[in-house]
């Protein structure tokens, strides 16, 4: 092959490709995996953000060439210098060493050992706020809280948490031309000492103006009671979120956008404007004078004209069960609303209706028409309900409140014969419940108090005073251990039980009871044997639940109690057993394997339960 000839370059092209691949396969020292880096001389929280600030021992997808991780590593001191300013260091000590792989391994080490130095401490302090808005209460605590004070160590964080605070204190509170006139650390390194100035100037105080509704759904004068403040009032960011969130949790609307402008504010007098003028004189002839109201404007787009719901299910209380719903939102121009569900399950067959009317607070209350016709059994009694309520139903901090009163025929056999119920009574209901989580409770509680009673005087075939009480906790132990406790106390207060219809009776036994037992298998019986209810109820469960990965767990509890007629001749039923716990997004699965310890039909019982702790 003769020397310079278009053969020869081409040979040479391919030597040269090849000689660099077999160096590439040969040498896979020339990349570098990962780097080791320690760090002594000082802890958290300084370790940590030195740590992150460090490139060098940045996570990489790709290997790092020795030329990058040398380079990396001589932007460290200058990184440490900067993670430690944040906390006062200004002077730090640096001794740093990087060490190559050796021939058995593939990772760099770099070690820093490091001395903070003398902290830098504040000698000058000017916090102050100027402005009308000085003397506000909120205004006032910011400046009280902050964490800053001469004498101290510099930690930037309490400075951007003081600024923070002093301007959202003005914000909130309606002064949006609220700005720093101040705001400025100087540092000096030579002799470790800081000044702050930190000035607010809180401007002019906004104030709400007119609200107006872009929508063509609804009377005016109706949602307007949905507005949490009145025209006049201190202009709050806050508000206009709960208007957002009150609002957003009806039906009535599909999309809300509501408009606050500050650059549209008029200025309203408070009073007339000669008072105005004597009380407070203008500081020039032409300066404008009253309030600055900003308009706010409610647009809204009409949800669907109804609405359609479809669920299904299955536990070894009820078996398969399904519920269809429909709901009309959209009924007339002042809220009220139509909907009605149907529940199937082999212990009920309900249909129901009911017609919503907004009352009083409509974010929270209102009064509801109900008409239901049921089938359902109770023990081993088989009824039928035919009924018609209203109920007013108003949520409060923790719960919900329901007065109501009921109208019932209920027709049953208790093996004496067909029987006929009629039954007028009130009643009143309230709730507690409040949990970390409710899907996936770690610490909760939740109460329930129902009372209610009817009078022969008064339309009905049995006189009689109920009351049931309900309660749920659950406690945490450790973060994958938790103590979930219930317990039930249901008594009836009558001169003649045996008018009493199944629906008002008592029964235990089941997944939400007693387990081991069937479901409401545990009362008096009939002289055929048959579980007819009782006047009295109390029962109880502990149970400990270990989560041994995630949301995936295993319980262990012991169950307890009995339905009688009499106090005296409580003989508790018990059961223990073990379960599985899975907390799905829809609820906690439970399926637990219990034994009743006192006599039943079976020496195990598979229960299944599905939806929340509480």
């Amino acid at each position: 092959m003769k020397y310079g000839s278009p053969r020869w370059y081409a040979a040479t092209v391919i030597g040269i490709t090849v000689i660099g691949v077999t160096g590439m396969v040969l040498v896979p020292r020339a990349l570098a995996d990962d780097v080791d880096v320690k760090i002594k001389g000082i802890g958290d929280p300084l370790e940590s953000n030195v740590r992150k600030s460090l490139s060098v021992a940045g996570k990489h997808k790709q290997p790092w060439s020795p030329d990058q991780i040398k380079r990396l590593y001589r932007l460290a001191p200058k990184e440490i210098k900067q993670a430690l300013q944040p906390y006062g260091y200004f002077n730090p000590r640096i001794s740093e060493r990087l060490k190559q792989p050796g021939s058995d391994s593939k990772t760099w080490k770099a070690k820093f050992d490091i001395k903070h130095g003398p902290p830098t401490k504040i000698t000058k302090l000017n916090i102050d706020v100027r402005g009308p808005g000085r003397g506000l209460d909120a205004v006032k605590k910011a400046l009280h809280s902050t964490q800053l004070a001469q004498g101290k160590r510099l930690i930037e964080s309490q400075y951007s948490d003081t600024k923070s605070a002093l301007y959202n204190a003005a914000y909130n509170a309606g002064y949006l031309d609220a700005k720093f006139s101040q705001s400025a650390i100087r540092v000096n390194p030579k002799n470790n000492t800081a000044e702050i100035d930190l000035v607010l100037d809180t401007g002019e105080r906004y104030y709400f103006g007119p609200v107006t509704f872009d929508q063509h759904l609804l009377n005016d004068k109706f949602l307007h009671r949905y507005v949490p403040f009145k025209p006049g009032q201190p202009y709050d960011a806050e508000q206009l979120i709960n208007l957002q969130l009150a609002l957003s949790n009806t039906d009535y609307f599909s999309q809300i956008e509501i408009q606050a402008p500050r650059d549209q504010a008029t200025r309203t007098p408070a009073l007339h404007r000669w008072f105005y003028d004597l009380l407070y004189p203008p500081r020039h002839p032409l300066e404008p004078i009253g309030e600055l109201r900003v308009p706010v404007t409610v647009k809204a787009k009409p949800s669907k004209g109804q609405s359609y719901k479809i669920s299904a299910g299955y536990g070894t209380d009820t078996g398969p069960r399904l519920g269809l719903g429909v709901k009309f939102p959209h009924i007339n121009r002042y809220g009220h609303q139509f909907r009605t569900n149907l529940r199937l399950s082999q212990v009920q067959r309900t249909l129901q209706s009911a017609y919503d009317i907004p009352i009083g607070d409509v974010t929270k209350d209102k009064l509801s028409f109900t008409a239901t016709i049921s089938n359902q059994d109770f023990g081993d009694i088989t009824s039928t309900i035919y009924g018609v309520g209203a109920t007013r139903d108003t949520s409060w901090a923790l719960g919900r409140k329901r007065a109501y009163v009921k109208f019932e025929r209920e027709n049953y056999n208790l093996g004496h014969g067909n029987r006929q119920s009629t039954l007028l009574y009130p009643g009143y209901k309230i709730t507690l419940k409040k949990a970390d989580n409710l899907m996936f409770t770690r610490k909760g509680v939740s109460l329930s108090l129902d009372v209610h009673g009817a009078s022969s005087a008064l339309l009905s075939t049995a006189s009689f005073v109920s009351a049931d009480f309900t309660g749920h906790a659950v406690l945490p132990m450790t973060s994958t251990t938790r103590l979930v406790l219930r317990t039930e106390l249901g008594a009836i207060e009558t001169n003649n039980f045996n008018n009493v219809p199944p629906s008002q009776r008592f029964f235990a036994g089941g997944s939400g009871s007693v387990r081991g037992y069937a479901y409401q298998s545990i009362s008096p019986t009939n002289s055929k044997n048959h579980d007819i209810g009782g006047r009295y109820l109390a029962s109880g469960s502990i149970e400990g639940d270990w989560f041994f990965y995630k949301k995936f767990g295993v319980a262990a509890f012991f169950d307890a109690g009995d339905v009688e007629n009499s106090i005296s001749n409580f003989s508790f039923r018990k059961g223990v057993g073990i379960g599985f716990r899975w907390g799905s997004p829809v609820g906690m699965v439970r399926l637990d394997v219990a034994h009743p310890l006192n006599h039943s039909s079976s020496s195990v019982r598979v229960d299944f339960s599905l939806g929340p702790d509480l």
